[in-house]
């Protein structure tokens, strides 16, 4: 099951963002700072789901999208989709190594179809807290 990260209000209007497990794992491995980057990313995402283009988004397939930004220096790319009553799922997420990533676009068109088949709305509310520095 995915959780849903957080609300946004946007240009269009109020999208969840979910998250699925692999996403979930991978935002608890980054530092406050890398994750307060990625946060403005999916902010700007959620603010402009159906309009935020290239260089910041990318269609990959079906209704599979990715998010294209960098962290650490490398090309990070997390796939989404925009699934029923607003919503916006992310499902992978990986370090872009390739011209092209046939398998981690495979991998991310068959995360969406079991999401889509077997995952209900999200229930839980993902919340990431950082100790005093």
């Amino acid at each position: 099951m995915h959780s849903v990260i957080y609300w946004t209000e946007g240009g269009e209007g109020p999208y969840d963002i979910e998250l699925e497990p692999e996403v979930r794992a991978w935002l608890d491995t980054l530092t406050k700072a890398e994750y307060r980057a990625v946060e403005l990313k999916a902010d700007r995402l959620a603010d402009n789901p159906t309009t935020l283009g290239e260089p910041w988004t990318r269609h990959l397939g079906g209704p599979v999208r990715e998010l294209r930004f960098h962290l650490r220096g490398k090309a990070i790319r997390i796939s989404y989709w925009l699934a029923p009553d607003r919503r916006l799922v992310l499902l992978t997420v990986f370090a872009k190594t390739r011209m092209r990533e046939r398998s981690e676009v495979a991998r991310a068109m068959h995360a969406q179809k079991v999401c889509e088949a077997e995952h209900d709305p999200a229930s839980h509310v993902y919340d990431r807290s950082f100790e005093e520095e």
